[in-house]
């Protein structure tokens, strides 16, 4: 496989369909276009990035001779590949010698290197050495824990290998088992009765191990003494979920037991900032906190790489000409020797593989580079050796694939393995300033204004599909200040009002202007719009309101007097001003008339990538059919289900339309005819029955049946795929100019002057190729609009035809069960007549409407020459038609006596369409809908053309299918061995298949999205080319996400995978309960059994208390007094850091654990309630079922809904696979927050997924964080799961405490802070808690968003683009902890030290940090709305069905029923989160706080690598009012980066540098650098390389990066100083100043205060204990501080203190003695942990 021509193709397809699209009528706009396309605006020069070779170790025989290692290594250790085997001498990499040297002295040691550097020998091999030495069969010595299962299978496959293959039955020296929850009841047996030497498991399972009764009498039994514990992938646990798997290592090693326990880690490098050194150190540090026990510096072993090639001086100018001479003769070596020896091989090793490290002089590899463009590899070369540089780039191409085929003979590996990693982005659109065309701004790069001129705004450009005239996309809106019109920019899907204005296009054609009066254009204007009146053309009154305005507008986007003069059309877009193409008032998507710069979304992109590289490799004959595949990652599970069903739509479109292609153009001359169509396109489609029948074995009459119903089928699809325009991103065949319809005898009828003699005299003058003109445009707008007479689309034969498909076929090819089929209109040639209740799919072919505009037109009929008026316009289409059904062309299918208005009803005659090719050159054009032909002509899309011409075969049994957590796994197993042989040849999935899962040969590897930080990045891109073969990865960089963005500019940052150690924090309060909760579990005994109803009492369904032994284990004091002393020593290392948490105190183990009654109960409160709902609204429709004076559709309804209730109480109690339930009880109380949550989902909302009918399927709960689920289980929402798309439109009512009635809540949040109170009773409190503000009214009827059930919509379409994601208000409110009454929050002062300035510190900010703040995301409605100050969403209390959207177009009627019980309610939910409060100390503007809230979140993100997602930003207390800004960490149990900013006094200082940068400055002088790296144009205000996003639209208007400059420079030379009060750290001096009692004592808080140590908690404290009052005292360090002053030197008093200090210490506090004496400096250096800072 070439990769370099892979890549090629790849972006020649990409590029060809991107411009495929691309229809531009302005020159100047099209050339400029064209040339940022070429220059690679949307794809940069890939990356090229050598894998290093290893410094060989020894081998394993010499170890083993040695005594390193014990001698039946030998034997164990070697290249096995079949059980017979008995295998080749092993050698090491020098990393794997390291570490086992490290282990045999018994050290903790961590092993961080690349992937593909053998990790896992590094540790299995001292563990099998440590059981020989010691002997098996003497319980578990060793547990590996794997962050995935799939890690955990692969290694089981390796330890066979090792341990299995080469032995006797298969039976080695030393035994394991995989132990993760995957094996039966069986194997689970077999292990617990036999337990290994080596368990393999995850944190989950090892979780279960030391909590569930029958692993810990047996499996926790046999490992105790434990010797060894390894986490593998260490740099996944970051985060809540690292502070989890960090306490569980504590608790196994109490547990087990475990005295001697060796604690070992492998990651993937890990580099923070400095020297080589001081990141061994910090991985150190990291690694000690996450295993409880000391890791030195020295025993972090990293990779160490050494040179294939033969090193040369790159200055050597002999070495320069034998490279240019290699060059110029391109004499490619042959032998391993020979290329290592080859000067270009050297050079290309130098500058792509290796490079030395200054400080250490190490060798490490070399950063990622192109191999063109300017700072690339080939340009290198060529400035070195003179030569041109397209030479050089093929020369240097030549050796990297030479180097693939020439193997290093020690180890079999190719001498140079590489990928090529290419970065690719969607078109956004075109933005033009508001000027004359010849003298507008243009760019690609999207910005508020013209750079350098701020006087001039941007605004976002679209293009008519037809005849690409362009608009400008704005909202209309009005400017506060000075109440002047303001025209903004806006997203093209944005085409609802809101408050933010109403949104429009700007229309702006010097050649073509829109007259000022509409009356001028009316030849101009729909159709549809004109009536009579008094026999003149008038408009219609309901129309006038949609019609152009023409304004001025000046460049800075305000209307007035002067300035460019365009036309304002409001949106939806309903015609084009330019070309005449109009739509219908239903038509309200704007994306299916205007294009951008790329037509399709994400979706689409990722599919004809996706599908270019497989077609490619289908044909690469060199490749091994497994190996022709790919693998696509996405980081959401929805994305995945989306991509799978988008992609898979496509193709079965493709294959239809080819088949329908081939089979016309294999009958060119004569066409084929409708009653043999199907069976053509049936034979030219040749599908393998596998393919399409339910039974592939089906044979004889049955499969004559299983062909006729897929002949059905295809039949409807064939025709229904002539309707226009239903698919905007891929054309059918008559718009792709591949398929012409002629009709039958239209020639001979067109010549026929008899047929015409009678008719009116415009027809009889009329040439027979001009009737042939009018007759070809009815007969085509009658079959695209289906008013077709045949029975696919006859609604009486299409149910037979859905019950054939749904017994006969399978998916892709069967009828949907949900697809609404469409069925043939009918034709009247007269008007709709609006007081009549007529089918509005029928059609009607009044005078006034395009049909007979046509035929009014000057050049319709040139023979010609009178006017022709309405009533002789109805009496020619009468005529016409007559003379159509004379030839059998038409047919009456209504007799006028039976229609309204008196007119016969026709349809066109499928037996006289004749299919025939086209020339894919002029695509179909429609001078009814068009009146106006392009310039040009009507172009056809030439990707699709190619495409459809030649996809054929190729994509023949190509599907793509998703592998995410939310598919069963005995699915996902299936799946991963489908594709590991390739016969399925596309998986999209979520990062479940990012580690370890083995899947055979892949070649190429693709990111829909840019990962969340490198080290996911390169485990990723290293699926690919694991055998060393050349590997492409290609990245998906979305347009508007930041995150993306800003790696789509830096590609280098992501690839060169170097990944920062994890921050982990085990001060989360929460976090530590529930794993104090899981040891009184463990202590307890106590099983939770399989689901919940074996802890609960269901015959009490009212209480649903908990049983007897329940309650008893709950009660019993022994357990408590258990679980305390485990706990304790469990948490004893990490104390010194919980006593500085403000929850942390000697009585909160005991105050957890007599609560654990009370936490117990409320985590079952979730399942109660679920049960109780599925029970109420079994018993309240059982009901209505036999309530005999309901209506028959109300009984149905009650049906429907009782079995939707049995199926959710199936799934509570009695789920075939409990154990992979959310509802297994262990998993269940995990995410209840009770026991450690690790990964899951913490308090999840679960929404039901009914199976479908036609398969298998079972019932399904999808769980979501309730953060997310505000919004994606929200009213009406959509969801997508397997191929399908589900609404949700119902909610699980809950039962108010009473029982009776519905429950909601009130509440009040600040106006000035955003601070939450709820109300409880009355009306709540009248100021606020926090700043003390005055309240408003309260927020009514909050409703606490519960489980919520979904109905399927439809098969997911390759329409489908993004998430379909509901535009909702969501408003968050903050409550932080309190503890005994005071606000428990962290608060830091930000501090601004100008550079060489003297004096005193100026206060420029204030932040506060809750650890677990509470917060409420509250859900205010539709975003827009009506009326905004209407909150909420109309509910059925008696049903739970949501109402529906009053503009919801898409919603049928008779869904879902509302009663006539209803309430307006406000969603919320709840949930506890690490927050932080940033408050400037000046009020900054709106803009500046906007600004800043951008910057500092995408600062935050790329300084702690993390993603998008993973912290949030928002203004509080609402965008409005922005007086500070809210920062939580999003992600599940956050990622322990906000607490740091408030605790390290550089951190926010060292964010708001990096936000510096972001914002285009250098953060040491604050110079202005104008733009991003690699971007092409200067940014002004704000672009999408720095403060724009996606996410933040509203407030677009508001950025400026050159206001928040100034603040930024401030905020980056500032120090962040911590008090550990709620009140400020001056608040705090002030008060400790004011108790002092002597100078002395002012003078030493003095000290401690100018030194920025920590202050003291109190000042004159009495510690009754031993009856003394400190001066100062340290209550979280438990120190006591006395500043002696000279009295303290007499004897007795020194006695006197002598006593007082014993005491003390006695009673567990520190005493510190400061006299006057004494050096205060080195007495606060010797106590850091009390007095922080750098003491």
């Amino acid at each position: 496989m070439n990769v370099f021509d892979l890549r090629s193709s790849l972006i020649q397809d990409y590029s060809s369909y991107i411009s495929s699209f691309i229809r531009i009528r302005d020159p100047k706009i099209k050339d400029y276009v064209d040339q940022s396309i070429d220059q690679g605006l949307l794809w940069p020069d890939p990356l090229i990035q050598l894998n290093p070779t290893f410094e060989p170790g020894k081998w394993i025989d010499d170890l083993s001779d040695e005594g390193v290692l014990q001698k039946e290594c030998k034997r164990i250790f070697r290249r096995k590949q079949a059980p017979d085997d008995f295998g080749q001498p092993l050698r090491l990499h020098k990393h794997q010698e390291d570490a086992i040297r490290t282990a045999r002295e018994g050290q903790n040691y961590i092993l961080t290197t690349g992937t593909g550097s053998g990790k896992s020998l590094a540790y299995i091999i001292p563990i099998v050495d440590y059981v020989l030495r010691n002997g098996s069969g003497k319980g578990i010595q060793a547990i590996i824990v794997y962050p995935m299962n799939a890690l955990a299978n692969s290694q089981k496959g390796e330890l066979e290998k090792f341990l299995k293959y080469g032995f006797p039955d298969g039976k080695g020296p030393v035994t394991f088992e995989r132990y993760t929850g995957q094996e039966n009841d069986q194997e689970k047996n077999r292990i617990m009765s036999n337990p290994p030497d080596i368990l393999l498991t995850n944190y989950v399972m090892l979780e279960l191990i030391l909590t569930r009764p029958e692993e810990r009498k047996t499996l926790v039994n046999a490992a105790q003494g434990l010797r060894f514990l390894v986490l593998d992938e260490l740099h996944t646990y970051r985060g809540r979920q690292g502070a989890d798997v960090s306490m569980l290592v504590r608790r196994v090693r109490e547990a087990l037991h475990a005295n001697h326990l060796q604690c070992i880690g492998t990651s993937a490098t890990l580099a923070g900032a400095g020297s080589l050194e001081q990141q061994r150190v910090e991985v150190a540090n990291v690694a000690s906190l996450l295993f409880g026990d000391t890791v030195h510096a020295e025993s972090v072993i990293g990779e160490t790489l050494r040179r294939a090639t033969k090193e040369n001086l790159l200055t050597d100018e002999l070495f320069i000409s034998e490279l240019k001479s290699s060059i110029q003769n391109l004499d490619l070596p042959n032998t391993y020797d020979e290329f290592t020896h080859h000067p270009l091989a050297s050079w290309v090793e130098s500058r792509l593989g290796l490079r030395t490290d200054k400080e250490s002089g190490r060798l490490v590899r070399a950063l990622p580079k192109s191999l063109t463009g300017n700072d690339g590899a080939g340009h290198e070369l060529s400035l070195l050796t003179g030569l041109p540089e397209e030479i050089c780039v093929h020369a240097l191409q030549a050796i990297l694939l030479n180097g693939y085929s020439i193997a290093n003979p020690e180890t079999n590996f190719p001498a140079f393995a590489f990928r090529l990693h290419q970065f690719i982005s969607r078109g956004d659109t075109v933005y033009a300033s508001v000027e004359a065309e010849a003298d507008r701004h243009i760019t690609v790069y999207g910005q508020k204004f013209v750079p350098g001129e701020r006087d001039k705004v941007l605004l976002p450009l679209a293009f008519c599909r037809e005849c690409g005239q362009e608009y400008y996309v704005v909202r209309r809106t009005r400017d506060h200040e000075s109440g002047s019109e303001l025209f903004l920019p806006r997203e093209l899907n944005e085409n609802r009002d809101s408050d933010g204005g109403e949104p429009g296009f700007l229309y702006l054609n010097q050649d073509n202007p829109w007259p000022e009066d509409n009356y001028d254009a009316i030849d101009r204007l729909p159709d549809d719009w004109l009536e009579e009146s008094n026999g003149e053309l008038a408009i219609k009154k309901s129309q006038r309101k949609n019609l152009p305005e023409v304004v001025r507008i000046s460049p800075d986007g305000k209307k007035g007097e002067t300035g460019q003069r365009v036309a304002y059309l409001k949106a939806p877009f309903r015609f084009c001003l330019h070309c005449g193409v109009s739509y219908g008032a239903r038509q309200s998507s704007d994306f299916a008339k205007l294009t951008e710069l790329s037509s399709g979304g994400r979706s689409t992109d990722t599919t004809i990538l996706s599908m270019s590289l497989i077609r490619r490799l289908r044909n690469d004959q060199d490749l091994l059919p497994k190996a022709r595949k790919l693998l696509s990652f996405t980081d959401n599970r929805q994305d995945a289900s989306l991509q799978a069903g988008h992609f898979n739509d496509f193709v079965e479109i493709a294959l239809l339309r080819s088949a329908l292609y081939r089979a016309v153009k294999s009958n060119e001359r004569t066409g084929i005819s409708h009653d043999v169509l199907t069976m053509k396109v049936f034979q030219s489609l040749d599908l393998p029955v596998e393919y399409y029948a339910s039974d592939p074995e089906v044979r004889f009459a049955q499969k004559a049946e299983t062909d006729r119903a897929l002949r059905e089928v295809l039949g409807y699809r064939i025709y229904r795929d002539l309707k226009r325009g239903w698919r905007i991103t891929s054309p059918n065949l008559e718009q792709s100019g591949l398929l012409r319809i002629e009709y039958a005898s239209l020639e001979e009828l067109c010549a026929a002057e008899d047929v015409w003699q009678n008719t009116h005299a415009v027809l009889t003058s009329a040439t027979p190729e001009t009737r042939m003109r009018i007759a070809r445009v009815l007969l085509d707008y009658m079959r695209r609009e289906l008013a077709i007479k045949v029975t696919y689309l006859d609604q009486g034969s299409q149910e037979s035809l859905r019950q054939l498909s749904s017994q006969r076929l399978i998916a892709p090819w069967a009828m949907d069960e949900n697809e609404i089929l469409e069925h043939s209109s009918i034709l009247f040639p007269r008007r709709k007549l609006g007081d009549q209740d007529e089918y509005g799919g029928n059609l009607y072919l009044s005078p006034r409407g395009g049909y007979g505009q046509f035929l009014r037109r000057n050049t319709t009929f040139p023979e010609y020459h009178d006017h022709i008026s309405l009533d002789d316009t109805e009496e020619i289409i009468d005529q016409i038609l007559n003379s159509l059904r004379i030839a059998g062309l038409v047919e009456k299918v209504v007799d006028e006596k039976n229609d309204v208005g008196h007119k016969p009803g026709y349809q066109l005659l499928a037996s006289g369409m004749i299919w025939k090719v086209g020339d894919g050159i002029l695509a179909f054009h429609d001078p009814i809908r068009v009146p106006r032909m392009p310039e040009g002509g009507g172009k056809t899309n030439e990707f699709f053309v190619n495409f459809y011409q030649t996809v054929e075969k190729q994509v023949l049994g190509i599907e793509a299918r998703e592998h995410t957590a939310q598919v069963p796994s005995a699915q996902r197993e299936d799946r991963e061995a489908r594709f590991r042989t390739g016969e399925l040849p596309i998986l999209y999935c979520s990062p479940t298949m990012e580690l370890g899962v083995d899947i055979s040969e892949l070649n190429a590897v693709n990111m829909r999205n840019v990962p969340p930080t490198p080290a996911n990045y390169a485990q990723r891109s290293g699926r690919a080319g694991r055998s060393g073969q050349p590997a492409m990865v290609f990245t998906y960089c979305t347009i508007g996400s930041p995150h993306d963005q800003f790696y789509f500019k830096r590609p280098g940052l992501m690839v060169s995978g170097a990944v920062t150690p994890p921050r982990i924090d085990m001060t989360n309060e929460d976090l530590v309960r529930s794993h104090v909760q899981a040891i009184w579990l463990a202590e307890s005994g106590l099983s939770l059994g399989a689901s919940l109803k074996d802890l609960l009492d269901l015959s009490d369904p009212a209480n649903l208390p908990c049983l007897d032994f329940v309650q008893d284990a709950l009660n019993s004091q022994s357990n408590r007094t258990k679980a305390k002393l485990k706990a304790q020593a469990a948490l004893s290392d990490i104390e010194s850091e919980l006593v500085k948490t403000d929850w942390w105190n000697e009585g909160w183990l005991d105050s957890v654990l007599s609560q654990i009654d009370l936490q117990f109960n409320q985590a079952c409160e979730r399942w109660r309630n679920l049960y109780r709902a599925a029970m109420n609204q079994l018993e309240v429709q059982h009901k209505i079922i036999k309530d005999a004076s309901r209506s028959i559709q109300d009984k149905r309804q009650a049906e429907r809904l009782y079995q939707e209730a049995k199926s959710q109480l199936e799934l509570l109690t009695e789920a075939e696979n409990i154990v992979q339930s959310d509802f297994y009880s262990y998993r269940y109380f995990a995410s209840e927050g009770f026991l450690p949550g690790y990964s899951f989902p913490r308090l999840p909302l679960s929404a039901y997924i009914p199976a479908r009918r036609i398969r298998s399927q079972d019932d399904e709960f999808l769980s979501r964080p309730r953060f997310l689920a505000i919004s994606e289980f929200g009213p009406r929402s959509i969801i997508y799961h397997e191929g399908s798309r589900y609404i949700i439109n119902k909610v699980n009512l809950p039962v108010s405490d009473t029982g009776e009635g519905f429950a909601v809540l009130r509440a009040k949040q600040c106006p000035i802070c955003g601070y939450l109170h709820p109300i409880s009773n009355g009306d709540g409190l009248d100021r606020c808690e926090r700043c003390g503000s005055l309240l408003e009214a309260p927020m009514n009827n909050l409703f606490r968003l519960q489980n919520v059930s979904t109905k399927r919509r439809d098969r997911i379409s390759s329409d489908e683009e993004e998430r379909l994601r509901q535009g909702y208000e969501l408003r968050t409110a903050i409550r932080f902890a309190d503890h005994g009454g005071v606000i428990s929050a962290r608060n830091a002062e930000i501090h601004f030290h100008p550079q060489g300035v003297q004096g005193e510190a100026k206060l420029i900010g204030k932040l506060t940090y809750g650890n677990s703040a509470t917060l409420w995301r509250i859900n205010l409605g539709w975003r827009r709305r009506a009326n905004p100050q209407q909150f909420g969403f109309i509910l059925d209390t008696e049903r739970g069905y949501w109402a529906r959207k009053e503009d919801d177009q898409t919603a049928l009627e008779a869904d879902d029923p509302m009663s006539p019980r209803t309430m307006r309610v406000v969603p919320f939910v709840e949930d506890h989160k690490n927050c932080l409060l940033f408050e400037p100390n000046e009020g900054l503007e709106l803009a500046q706080m906007a600004s800043l809230q951008a910057a500092l979140k995408n600062a935050i993100q790329v300084e702690y690598q993390l993603e998008d997602s993973e912290v949030a930003a928002e203004p509080l207390p609402s965008g409005d009012e922005r007086h500070s800004i809210l920062f939580y960490e999003s992600a599940e149990g956050g990622a322990g980066v906000l607490r740091r900013l408030v605790d390290d006094p550089g951190a926010f200082a060292r964010v708001a540098a990096q936000a510096l940068q972001i914002c285009h400055f250098d953060p040491q002088t604050g110079e202005d650098l104008r733009h991003a790296p690699n971007a092409k144009e200067d940014c002004e205000a704000a672009c999408y390389d720095c403060l724009m996003s996606y996410y933040n639209q509203m407030d677009h208007r508001h950025l400026d990066r050159q206001t928040i400059k100034e603040y930024l420079l401030q905020c980056s030379q500032s120090t962040s100083t911590s008090s550990p009060q709620t009140i400020s750290r001056t608040e705090h001096f002030q008060h400790l100043l004011n108790l002092c009692q002597s100078d002395l004592e002012r003078e030493w808080l003095t000290f401690i205060e100018k030194r920025n140590l920590r202050l003291p908690s109190h000042a004159q404290l009495l510690l009754e204990t031993c009856h003394t009052r400190p001066d100062f005292f340290y209550e979280q360090e438990h120190a006591a501080i006395y500043v002696d002053g000279p009295h303290h030197q007499y004897p007795e008093r020194q006695q006197r203190d002598q006593t007082q200090k014993d005491c003390m210490e006695d009673t567990g506090y520190t005493v510190i003695r400061f006299s006057i004496k004494d050096d205060w400096d080195q007495i606060t250096k010797r106590y850091p942990s009390i007095f922080g800072g750098n003491a």
